[in-house]
């Protein structure tokens, strides 16, 4: 993929068909202004091209913290394994942002991505204060020479799929449900790192994570995941909290993410690996003695086999007809 981080050496020879986000957790939504632009792409000949920015506007506007759902190199992964081959992610600014929606058109849209159409949301604004609505942008691509698509929104259970409303999900611990509206499970990465080995001490050892503190973290909770391995694909109770019952003369401060990896007795200290949520199993709780945190997390493991054992039998059901 050809990733271009700024404005200036930008010039496409070959006409473009622009799709413009933030496109933060390429989601279903996101998915469907992605392939409307490749197919416009492939339809007319033209280069499908994503432009998007390394920073969140609210981040740059109001100083606002932004819990992001995917980092950059997820997002990069996504989009090429849809067929978008070039991506201009450039900062958001003080010169874009003062940029009218007629301005934008032509010194960027025009003049660096030599854009014959633009693929944007139903509710999508360009320009300064988001002046441009999608009627002025009609307006403007009639008068410069480009041709507008709007995609409506897609909707599941009667919410429209947002970044925002995932979000919310996330924070929730509705890990299963943000599936259908990601279009994927919700993934972390994170790399092993050495803990204080309490859970081998209790029979229970655990990869402790490090994970990239800009990605929004799951509400905290105990979580059936995918743990991948080098390639390989392990199942996992991952809890994610402040460990109550271990840490409980201490200030919760810091944020743990730790898997218990069934079966599974590799050293991989220093790898890097991913999660993928499967469910959430429960809320983080605080034990009164280390004995009834043992007996939970048997209860833990338990409930993860009772479903791997539910979806095999459904699986061989589906499959034998």
């Amino acid at each position: 993929m050809n990733i271009y981080s700024s404005l200036d050496n930008i010039a496409f020879e070959k006409p473009t068909a622009v799709t413009i986000g933030n496109f933060d957790g390429v989601h279903l939504g996101h998915k469907e202004l992605i392939n409307r632009t490749i197919a416009i792409g492939e339809e007319k000949d033209i280069l499908p091209v994503m432009f998007t920015f390394s920073n969140h506007p609210l981040e740059f506007l109001y100083k606002k913290q932004i819990d992001y759902l995917t980092s950059f190199e997820q997002k990069v992964k996504i989009i090429e394994q849809m067929g978008i081959k070039d991506l201009v992610s450039v900062p958001f600014d003080y010169t874009i942002k003062d940029m009218s929606t007629e301005v934008f058109a032509k010194e960027i849209l025009l003049s660096k991505l030599n854009a014959t159409d633009i693929v944007m949301g139903f509710d999508s604004k360009l320009g300064n204060g988001r002046q441009g609505s999608v009627d002025y942008l009609y307006e403007v691509g009639k008068k410069l020479g480009f041709d507008v698509h709007i995609v409506q929104p897609v909707m599941i259970e009667n919410m429209r799929v947002s970044s925002s409303f995932i979000r919310e999900l996330i924070k929730t611990g509705e890990v299963k449900r943000a599936e259908f509206f990601l279009g994927r499970k919700y993934m972390l990465e994170g790399k092993v790192v050495h803990g204080k080995k309490l859970g081998r001490k209790l029979g229970f050892p655990t990869a402790n994570l490090e994970v990239n503190q800009d990605i929004l973290l799951p509400k905290r909770g105990v979580y059936f995941c995918k743990i991948e391995v080098d390639g390989k694909t392990y199942d996992a109770a991952v809890s994610i909290g402040y460990n109550p019952t271990i840490q409980s003369n201490k200030p919760f401060q810091e944020i743990f993410v730790e898997a218990h990896i069934l079966e599974f007795e590799d050293d991989i200290y220093g790898k890097s690996v991913k999660l993928y949520f499967m469910d959430r199993l429960r809320d983080e709780l605080k034990f009164n003695s280390l004995d009834d945190l043992i007996r939970q997390l048997n209860r833990d493991v338990l409930r993860i086999k009772n479903y791997i054992f539910t979806w095999f039998v459904l699986y061989v059901t589906i499959t034998d007809g």
